[in-house]
C-alpha cells in the first residue's frame, strides 16, 4: 500500500496549499533577522505576509543568517508519525548548501534502531527553493499514483539530476555577504547594473553561470535557459517560477514561461524563503522545474 507520510523542509517553496492538497509535510527552519530569532514553516497559511516581512525588514539591511535543522527537530517531528505505524519519505534541502544532511543521519539511525519495523527513507535533493519544491511535489504525485515508498525513493534518485534551477538576482551585496563573489565585484557589478545568472550543479551547490547586463535581459535569459534545458520526460509537467518581494516581474515571468511550455505544462508561482532569500536578498527570480539535465 503506498501510505506513507512525505516530508520536505523550509528550503523547498511549495505553496501551501500545494501542501494541504497533496498532503506535504514541513519541517521548520531557523534563521536569525537583526539578532532575533525567527521560524520559517513551508505549510503555513501566513507564508506570503512572512516572506513579505522578511523582504522588507531585509531591504533595511538589516543582518540576516540561517542555520541547519537540528537532530532534535527531526526527531521531534518524525517519532509520532513512526509510532503511528507509518512509513516516512523525506526529500531533503540539498547537502551542498547545508549541513541538515549529515544531522539527519545521526538521528535516522536512531530512529530506524528505535523502531525497526518501520521505514524512513531520506532522499538528498541537491536542490533548494523551487527545484526542492517540484522534486518533493513529484513524490507526492507519484505516491498518489500508487508508488510504494521505496520505488518512489529511488524514482526520485535516479532523477535528481534532471532538476534544473535558473536564478538571478537584482543585489550583489547579499552575494558578496555569502562570500560568493569579492566585494569588488559586487561593487562594479552594482554600478554596470550585472545581474549574475545563478544555477544548483551536480553537487547541490550554488553557482554563478554567467552575468547579464540589466534586469530585463536578466529575465529574457532566465527564458532562453529554461527552453535550452526543457524536456519533463516521465516526470510532470510542472515548472515552478519564483520571486522574492517581486510579484509583479515574477507574474510576468511565470506568464512568459507558461508562453513557451509545451500543453499542459502547470507554471506555480511561489515566493522565495527566507532560508533561501537570506543569501539572495529581495528581487530574486528563478524558474526551476524537471529538464535534460543540470
Amino acid at each position: 500500500m503506498s501510505d506513507y507520510v512525505i516530508f520536505t523542509d523550509a528550503g523547498a517553496d511549495i505553496p501551501a496549499a500545494l501542501c494541504a492538497q497533496y498532503d506535504i509535510h514541513g519541517i521548520p527552519m531557523n534563521y536569525l533577522l537583526d539578532g532575533q530569532s525567527a521560524v520559517f514553516r513551508p505549510e503555513d497559511p501566513a507564508r506570503e505576509a512572512h516572506c513579505d516581512a522578511f523582504y522588507n525588514a531585509l531591504r533595511g539591511r538589516v543582518d540576516v543568517s540561517t542555520s541547519q535543522i537540528t537532530p532534535f527537530t527531526f526527531e521531534e517531528l518524525f517519532t509520532p508519525v513512526l509510532e503511528s505505524g507509518r512509513d516516512i519519505l523525506y526529500c531533503c534541502f540539498s547537502s551542498g548548501l547545508s549541513s541538515t544532511w549529515q544531522n539527519l543521519q545521526v538521528v535516522r539511525g536512531q530512529l530506524q534502531e528505535q523502531f525497526p519495523e518501520r521505514t524512513l527513507r531520506c532522499v538528498d535533493s541537491l536542490s533548494a527553493a523551487g527545484g526542492e519544491g517540484v522534486f518533493t511535489l513529484q513524490a507526492a504525485i507519484n505516491r498518489q499514483r500508487g508508488m510504494e515508498l521505496e520505488e518512489n525513493a529511488q524514482w526520485l534518485e535516479a532523477h535528481v539530476q534532471n532538476v534544473c534551477h535558473w536564478f538571478t538576482v537584482d543585489d550583489l551585496d547579499f552575494l558578496k555577504r555569502g562570500g560568493r563573489i569579492s566585494p569588488t565585484v559586487a561593487f562594479l557589478g552594482g554600478k554596470l547594473q550585472i545581474k549574475p545568472m545563478l544555477v544548483i550543479v551536480e553537487d547541490g551547490k550554488l553557482k554563478v553561470l554567467e552575468k547579464a547586463r540589466g534586469r530585463k535581459a536578466a529575465i529574457a535569459r532566465l527564458i532562453q535557459l529554461y527552453q535550452a534545458a526543457q524536456g519533463f520526460g516521465d516526470a510532470e509537467p510542472i515548472v515552478f517560477v519564483g520571486h522574492a518581494a517581486s510579484p509583479e516581474d515574477g507574474a510576468c515571468l511565470a506568464e512568459q514561461i507558461q508562453a513557451v511550455s509545451p500543453a499542459g505544462t502547470q507554471v506555480i508561482l511561489t515566493e522565495l524563503s527566507p532560508i533561501i532569500g537570506a543569501h539572495t536578498g529581495p528581487d530574486m527570480l528563478c524558474v526551476c522545474h524537471f529538464g535534460k539535465g543540470r
